[in-house]
């Protein structure tokens, strides 16, 4: 507590002056004390005091906590503050903390871990992070810096420090990607691709990326979508969920891992083209029979709720879901086969995107087709294709002879 004394000056006048001790500091193994003098009432002194003594008091609470270690604050969020999260989110957060975090930074604490040593950890991982030292991508090191980013600003929240290292990190150039380039087949390529894909020995793979194709879902929709999700009545389909298959590995390479869709956009429903209706028809006989059950008044595929995307022909994997490295394989032994220009699975969502886009449908509309968060990311089908150049001179034309 500190210490409040009355003196007299020279000229007559009482003055009063404070005193208290300020704890040890342990660098120069001395007691620390603050003294000041000058004040013109008891008050004056008094409250001075009672703020350097709370000054101090946070200054050693915050002492104290910055000599918490970062691997302990990590497992501490990760299991205590991290409430109301998806447990699809969960495994990519415990997966960042457990490889790469708390190995790497977890020996730092809160007050050696500066905005210096977060720049060089993060340009250790774009050159060496990986797997045998290789190179990480972009994409994964900046989901690792908004991982341990997200973790700091808790501790910020609590009071645990005063900064955030993580703010104002750079990424070099070189390594940040560029604009989203499209690719995608045309409509006949894409007809090329799924007549060889009826030639695979088990039909699912046809059914499988012909769902991609004809509707536009990510390959994790797909994967997670259940028999109860067709509508027969009305030809619709309900997309409600996605499979996390990116994190089937570990741990969970046996489980398979069901989650919200990726944003509340993605929420939606869809309507079967005639060619998907006749395949999924046909699909679902081969597990269940000829004939779809009623329910409700509404016809349904029979299986409500299995997987639709299970191996159908190998007696060994029979009724097995898809697997995500499978289904990689077989997309690129089908394009091979077919002698395709190289694109992924996921371009043939975007394939669906350029196509609705040359048939003229507005972007708005694509948008919520697609289910995407904003109408940025749907402004990447706004490029200007050969077909979108034609139609459009076409209905120039027709404008200038309707207004003459």
């Amino acid at each position: 507590m500190a210490s409040i004394n009355k003196y007299q000056l020279k000229s007559g006048k009482y003055r009063w002056e404070v005193r208290g001790y300020a704890g040890y500091d342990s660098g120069k193994g001395i007691n620390k004390t603050y003294h000041k003098a000058g004040f013109r009432s008891f008050d004056e002194a008094n409250r001075y005091g009672k703020q350097i003594e709370n000054e101090i008091a946070n200054d050693t609470q915050e002492g104290r906590r910055g000599t918490m270690k970062l691997r302990d604050w990590l497992n501490q969020w990760i299991t205590k503050y991290k409430v109301n999260v998806k447990e699809g989110s969960m495994i990519v957060y415990r997966y960042q903390v457990e490889h790469y975090l708390i190995p790497n930074i977890g020996g730092y604490t809160f007050r050696q871990y500066t905005p210096a040593i977060h720049q060089d950890f993060i340009l250790g991982l774009l050159k060496h992070g990986g797997k045998d030292g290789a190179p990480l991508s972009y994409h994964s090191v900046s989901i690792i810096n908004a991982t341990l980013s997200n973790a700091f600003k808790k501790a910020k929240q609590l009071g645990y420090v005063t900064t955030n290292p993580t703010e104002g990190v750079e990424f070099p150039r070189a390594v940040k990607p560029e604009k989203t380039k499209l690719h995608y087949w045309s409509v006949t390529e894409s007809d090329v691709f799924l007549q060889e894909a009826i030639r695979e020995r088990d039909p699912v793979w046809y059914v499988f990326f012909l769902t991609i194709l004809d509707l536009g879902l990510r390959k994790g929709e797909a994967m997670a979508l259940q028999w109860k999700d067709v509508n027969l009545s009305d030809n619709s389909i309900s997309i409600t969920k996605t499979r996390l298959y990116r994190a089937e590995k570990g741990e969970h390479k046996n489980d398979i891992i069901i989650d919200d869709p990726k944003f509340p956009a993605s929420n939606r429903t869809l309507f079967i083209t005639p060619r998907l209706v006749k395949a999924l028809t046909a699909f679902n006989h081969l597990f269940y029979g000829s004939t779809p059950y009623v329910r409700k008044g509404k016809k349904a595929f029979a299986g409500p709720n299995d997987l639709i995307f299970r191996y159908s022909w190998s007696q060994r994997d029979r009724e097995m879901p898809l697997r995500d490295r499978t289904t990689n394989g077989a997309f690129e032994r089908i394009r091979k086969r077919a002698g395709l220009p190289k694109i992924k699975i996921h371009d043939l969502r975007h394939t669906h995107g350029v196509m609705l886009r040359e048939a003229g449908v507005p972007l708005d509309d694509i948008k919520n087709i697609l289910g995407h968060k904003s109408i940025e990311t749907t402004e990447i089908y706004a490029e200007i294709t050969p077909k979108v150049v034609k139609s459009a001179n076409q209905k120039y034309i027709e404008y200038l002879n309707n207004a003459k």
